[in-house]
């Protein structure tokens, strides 16, 4: 009986040929099977977005996504392609450094090379002004708005939260506490990058983070430039007439043929002024959303190549990936669906609070407690560590593993900083010593033997820590390869929300949710969690962390960190 019990073992199997271009995850990673036809939690997921109204952009992954994982690369992919653009380029970013010369004069070359270029720029007014009348990010950006003044649409977002007397007396270096136009959109032609990075020095040499590109989407690149335009036409317009200094005074001004004609913030009443112009927002992303969640699956898909479209299809039921939930009706080679996800409170915009994250938790969930799946593994990062408290919960109560990674403190942008901002990465230890008191405590009600959280600080000599992102990784079912190679993750959330309260609740944040069967770029994110986790060794949090001395927190500022939660 034991005999015939007795399985014989399989022949090892061949690993796939890693193009030269591969990191060394991916070329020793064992080839994947098609585990999502043994779990309905994948199909539920995208099911219940496609519901919630958040389109979805089929892509065919191994050409269309990649993942950057340097700043220097994503540095040299913003310069080559806006070197190449030839109709548009649309950049979102809450600023770009002053000091970004080359930067700019690759713009300014790009457009003086193609009058038919256009250029549309939304920044965030009071990052971008924070030295005005002096040499500011917006001072240099005018340059390009007073060399090429048909082509360059330059916005600044200012938050409809800080007017009348709080924008008077609040200090410059305080007042981004009441929101800011924290999105990271970068594209160029049909090409978009995803990033929680902004467009100064130190993302671009020593400031971890995380750049996602999709390439040859134009759908894609259509909706982002759209978004774009909107939160536009709700922004004052920066220009300049000097074309001779590099850094122009510009000119801030709330343009008549705006969404909402009349400048709010000079309006008699600007509350109620401020109140319709969050009102027509709403309306106009809304519509956006609607309109192209309307169009049929094929108009929201990317182009596919010659070679790809001439594949056979149907294929054998034997050899066939599952297409992405939602292409069923496309081609086959479209494994990747790309969702933009919106988190823009200040509008009533929540995709991300509402749908997504908990909607990546119940799919988690799903495959945690199915047969085999105890290790289905969740991996959360945020370089400031705030978490809301229904994330948090979300987190706790999760039956799949999940793996935090945060800033350690000399790892926080704000480490050694001048004034009070010197005290906001004690905060963060704080708002992280909570979050382990919870874990602890609900692991001892539970009566586990250990949490199944576990958070570890992100440290490197020399480097800041800023990236931010969510990873949903199943268990393999290959029980041979279960403890050597876990399955690499099929989802992964990349975009500029810390996850926090402020993000939540006063700024405009943007980010594509990615799902995906391509075994070429699972394993990519699985690779840019592995060098996210290479420097967290020796940075797991234990209660021991929090007793060390220089790890304790003043009284005071945990006071004033429970406080200003929200603006953190």
């Amino acid at each position: 009986m034991l005999h015939r019990l007795r399985r014989v073992p399989r022949p090892p199997r061949p690993r796939p040929r890693a193009p030269a271009h591969a990191s060394p995850y991916y070329s020793s990673a064992p080839p994947l099977h098609a585990e999502f036809e043994r779990h309905p939690a994948f199909l539920d997921l995208s099911s219940e977005l496609d519901s919630a109204g958040l389109p979805a952009f089929a892509a065919h992954g191994e050409s269309c996504v990649s993942v950057l994982h340097e700043p220097r690369d994503f540095y040299q992919a913003l310069l080559r392609k806006i070197g190449t653009a030839k109709r548009r380029i649309f950049i979102a970013s809450l600023y770009v450094g002053k000091e970004e010369t080359e930067l700019v004069g690759a713009l300014h070359a790009a457009l003086r090379a193609n009058p038919t270029l256009r250029l549309t720029l939304v920044v965030d007014y009071l990052r971008s002004t924070r030295e005005h009348p002096g040499a500011s990010s917006a001072a240099l950006l005018a340059s390009l708005a007073a060399a090429y003044p048909h082509q360059v649409d330059l916005r600044l977002f200012h938050t409809p939260a800080l007017y009348g007397w709080q924008k008077r007396w609040v200090p410059k270096r305080f007042n981004e506490g009441w929101g800011l136009q924290h999105m990271k959109v970068y594209g160029f032609d049909d090409d978009v990058i995803m990033s929680g990075a902004n467009l100064s020095h130190d993302y671009f040499t020593n400031r971890a983070d995380r750049y996602i590109a999709f390439e040859e989407h134009a759908p894609l690149a259509n909706f982002f430039d759209s978004l774009v335009s909107t939160i536009g036409s709700y922004s004052f317009r920066a220009t300049a007439s000097d074309t001779v200094s590099p850094t122009p005074t510009p000119t801030i001004a709330w343009p008549t043929t705006n969404a909402v004609s009349d400048d709010p913030f000079a309006a008699r009443r600007p509350g109620a002024a401020l109140a319709d112009l969050r009102s027509h927002a709403h309306d106009a992303l809304s519509t956006l959303l609607r309109t192209w969640h309307a169009l049929s699956p094929s108009s929201r898909a990317a182009s596919l190549s010659p070679s790809l479209l001439s594949t056979e299809r149907p294929f054998s039921r034997r050899t066939q990936r599952p297409s992405a939930p939602g292409a069923a009706h496309l081609h086959p080679a479209f494994d990747t669906l790309l969702r933009p996800v919106l988190q823009m409170a200040p509008f009533a915009v929540s995709h991300e609070t509402d749908k997504v994250v908990p909607g990546v938790f119940r799919a988690a969930n799903a495959l945690a407690t199915a047969p085999g799946g105890q290790g289905t593994t969740l991996d959360w990062t945020s370089g400031y560590f705030g978490l809301r408290d229904d994330y948090r919960r979300l987190a706790i109560e999760c039956d799949a593993r999940v793996r935090i990674v945060s800033a350690a403190p000399e790892a926080n942008g704000f480490h050694n900083s001048r004034g009070v901002s010197r005290f906001i990465p004690p905060a963060y230890t704080y708002f992280s010593q909570r979050f382990y008191d919870q874990v602890v405590e609900y692991t001892r009600r539970k009566r586990r033997d250990e949490p199944r959280v576990e958070m570890s600080e992100w440290r490197r000599d020399g480097w800041t820590y800023h990236a931010k992102g969510i990873w949903l990784a199943p268990s393999t079912h290959d029980l041979a390869l279960r403890l050597s190679h876990p399955s690499p993750p099929f989802l992964s959330l990349v975009g500029s929300s810390n996850f926090g309260a402020r993000s939540a609740t006063r700024d405009l944040e943007a980010g594509v949710l990615v799902t995906t069967h391509s075994t070429k770029l699972r394993w990519q994110l699985e690779a840019e969690v592995r060098r996210i986790r290479e420097w967290c060794k020796g940075g797991e949090v234990t209660h021991e962390l929090f007793e060390r001395d220089d790890r304790k927190v003043p009284w005071l500022v945990k006071v004033a960190a429970t406080r200003i939660e929200g603006m953190l």
